[in-house]
């Protein structure tokens, strides 16, 4: 069992320490200044971009251990839920423990679209694996 979910665990997890190490222990001021002209803060777009490549990680692993069949409420809670649970505890500890650093709804909410967003992709590499293997059956 513990061999199973180590399985599966160990790619988002490695994901999930970078996320912490630079969300929490890097002290605001050594986080480089972005300055460009875009309509949307720079720090929300990374928060994005982390969640959405740790929801991705966690979703394209599961995915592709079981070759596109899987539980999609399972797929769900571990690869969607989980990461938008982590990054509101990371805004939570930010606030109360780390105190070069501040929590942010807007970081919170950030964390929880790129997420989501990872959803429609990994349904698409759930399709493509599946329709792979259906091609290689009929060849052989």
């Amino acid at each position: 069992m513990l061999k199973k979910i180590f399985k599966y665990s160990w790619p988002p997890a490695i994901v999930a320490i970078v996320i912490f190490y630079l969300c929490c222990l890097i002290p605001s001021d050594d986080v480089p200044d972005v300055s460009l002209e875009l309509p949307i803060a720079t720090d929300k777009i990374v928060h994005f971009l982390m969640y959405f490549g740790l929801a991705g990680v966690a979703s394209f692993n599961y995915i592709y251990d079981k070759k596109g069949k899987i539980i999609i409420l399972k797929l769900i809670v571990f690869a969607i839920l989980v990461p938008i649970l982590y990054g509101g505890l990371i805004e939570i500890l930010q606030y109360k423990y780390f105190p070069e650093r501040s929590g942010d709804w807007y970081d919170f909410w950030a964390d929880m679209l790129g997420a989501l967003a990872s959803l429609p992709l990994s349904l698409w590499f759930r399709r493509f694996l599946i329709n792979r293997q259906h091609l290689n059956e009929n060849i052989i």
